[in-house]
């Protein structure tokens, strides 16, 4: 346990000033995005909306920036794949396993007392860590802003919403870092690992945001891809639990799938040195 400690320690402070700097520059983002309710009336979106009823009926989600949670949720929430994931796919590409390999000091390391169970545990978590630690950055940002807002004061201060979507969140970019984690055992090299993840990404992000536009008898794809089971708009948008016990352990058991097939990959691979 000691030498898992000192693996995530060592990451921690190698990458502290990532985590802050890159924390503090999305949450001032998201910050921003709850002061534009106070410059923009969202009340004149239903009266649009309601104008528009076959529009709405394609693109129902559009109806959330109609509150002001929505509104957070649809520009923020809903794209913190693009604006955190991408970021931390690079970092878990680069400085998981396949740093360490291009820079030929990966046996340097496993001649340490450390076996590679452990060395990979203290970088699986670190990189959950990591990610807990970057959208909680951004998530007591949101939260001053909402504290703040007369938009959100009226509207009600709902810090279940935002507490659930914050665990939604990190579970959902655990499964992007995962993955890229497991490509990281299995290439050693930065650039396929990022290729291959990214390309996964995109693909579950399609088939789990469009999938009713398929043909009746192909929607079932959508059990596959991650986003289906990712619904920070239902919890943060508007209040919707329904589904978060099924998308919370269907996320979890994503991470765990892919955490235990990186151990298994790992342990029996072949180093080059």
């Amino acid at each position: 346990m000691l030498k898992v400690l000192s693996v995530i320690i060592e990451q921690f402070y190698e990458k502290k000033w990532s985590l802050l700097l890159f924390g503090g520059a999305v949450g001032l983002m998201g910050l921003g995005i709850v002061a534009m309710l106070e410059y923009i009336d969202i009340s004149a979106y239903a009266i649009i909306f309601e104008s528009m009823p076959e529009f709405v009926d394609f693109f129902g989600w559009l109806v959330a920036f109609t509150t002001p949670y929505g509104f957070v949720g649809i520009e923020l929430f809903a794209f913190m794949w693009i604006f955190v994931g991408i970021f931390l796919i690079y970092m878990a590409s680069s400085s998981a396993l396949p740093i360490e390999v291009e820079n030929k000091t990966i046996d340097l390391i496993l001649s340490k007392p450390i076996s590679r169970s452990s060395y990979l545990v203290g970088k699986i978590g670190f990189l959950y860590l990591y990610t807990a630690g970057l959208i909680g950055i951004v998530v007591a940002f949101i939260g001053a802003g909402m504290a703040t807002s007369p938009t959100f004061i009226d509207f009600g201060l709902h810090w279940d919403r935002l507490f659930i979507v914050y665990v939604v969140v990190v579970l959902h970019l655990g499964t992007m870092v995962m993955t890229a984690l497991l490509f990281a055992t299995i290439f050693l090299d930065t650039k396929k690992t990022m290729g291959a993840t990214m390309m996964i990404t995109f693909l579950m992000f399609f088939i789990g945001s469009f999938w009713q536009y398929f043909p009746e008898a192909q929607q079932d794809i959508k059990y596959v891809s991650t986003w289906f089971y990712y619904n920070a708009m239902d919890v943060f948008g508007s209040g919707i639990f329904d589904n978060l016990l099924r998308d919370i352990l269907v996320l979890g058991g994503v991470n765990v799938v892919l955490i235990v097939a990186s151990l298994l990959v790992f342990r029996r691979r072949d180093i080059p040195v």
